[in-house]
């Protein structure tokens, strides 16, 4: 069986993790265009050539940008081709089902054989949307930080780029309710905030996390929604205490260890403030017992066992849609 990787034209693209997971079972991988709104993707269809992908019993595809191009191959080279593809997105989040997004998958979705997740609940959204069989595989960790500092502090880090569902504009609004903690803002995440307090310091794009980890005792993820930010896990790995919304990927591992109170209710200013707060009112032989536990979870989240699950469910979907 032969398979080829797809992977859309991103800064972004192809993510370290899925990138890993292609190369254990592709054996082509090819960079395919990518515009938003289907005039755009249509018009680009003049620009590349499908008969330039290798001839092949799997499209793998890292997200919906590619399935275009997908369809197309399989109407004009191989019907027979099945198409899987990585949602490791917000493609099914509901509030961001427009009317163009709906366009788009009538056009196309019905093409994808099946789907690997990278959370329960994008598999659930995904299964409300479409029916077709869905495997979660859960990403590694990619990069790890040692923290060398084991005191704490009233210091917090976000990491993140400016898309705003990922929930720091929010963050840096409780920061008003926290005039005794320091907020560091880690990323391109700086520009999509108008008025910044005096207790927030604007750091952008770093060469190094090492300092931010090793200086912080917080990682707050307010999120509206995020599939699986590998920030987080970073953060775990290096012994910060992570607060995070129920909707969030790791949300979903917290909750199984039984560290429910790291979780927020809701990702209100005020909410955030006050889950803060009561984080760091707990006890310090709390804190390190919760940030020792977070870095032995994040530790277990191995690329080995990663890819080891992703081939596992990458065969389970291919014998479903034979």
């Amino acid at each position: 069986m032969i398979s080829t990787f797809l992977y859309p034209s991103s800064p972004k693209s192809p993510h370290p993790v899925h990138l890993t997971w292609a190369k254990s079972v592709c054996k082509y991988f090819i960079r395919t265009p990518m515009k938003t709104g289907i005039a755009h993707v249509l018009s680009l269809f003049s620009r590349f050539d499908v008969t330039k992908i290798p001839y092949n019993d799997v499209l793998l595809l890292e997200s919906l940008y590619c399935l275009p191009f997908a369809r197309r191959y399989k109407k004009r080279v191989n019907p027979k081709t099945k198409i899987i593809s990585i949602i490791a997105d917000t493609s099914f989040w509901k509030k961001k089902m427009t009317l163009s997004r709906r366009v788009y998958y009538k056009l196309y979705l019905d093409y994808v054989d099946g789907f690997i997740a990278v959370s329960e609940k994008i598999k659930k959204d995904i299964q409300e949307y479409i029916e077709r069989p869905v495997e979660v595989v859960r990403p590694f960790l990619v990069h790890k930080y040692n923290k060398r500092k084991t005191e704490f502090n009233k210091k917090i880090l976000f990491i993140g780029n400016e898309v705003k569902e990922k929930g720091f504009l929010k963050l840096v609004e409780a920061m008003k309710f926290l005039p005794k903690f320091e907020l560091f803002l880690v990323g391109n995440c700086y520009k999509a905030v108008d008025k910044i307090p005096k207790n927030v310091h604007v750091e952008g794009r770093v060469k190094s996390l090492n300092p931010y980890f090793n200086e912080c005792s917080f990682y707050v993820h307010p999120a509206d929604f995020d599939p699986y930010p590998v920030s987080v896990f970073e953060a775990m790995y290096a012994g910060l205490i992570p607060i995070i919304t129920k909707n969030v990927g790791q949300a979903e591992i917290l909750k199984k260890e039984g560290l429910n109170e790291l979780i927020l209710e809701n990702n209100k200013p005020e909410t955030i403030a006050e889950k803060i707060l009561e984080i760091e009112n707990k006890s310090v032989t709390w804190k390190k017992t919760v940030s020792k536990r977070c870095k032995e979870i994040a530790e277990r989240y191995t690329k080995e066992k990663s890819v080891k699950e992703f081939k596992k469910a990458f065969k389970k979907l291919l014998n479903k849609i034979r």
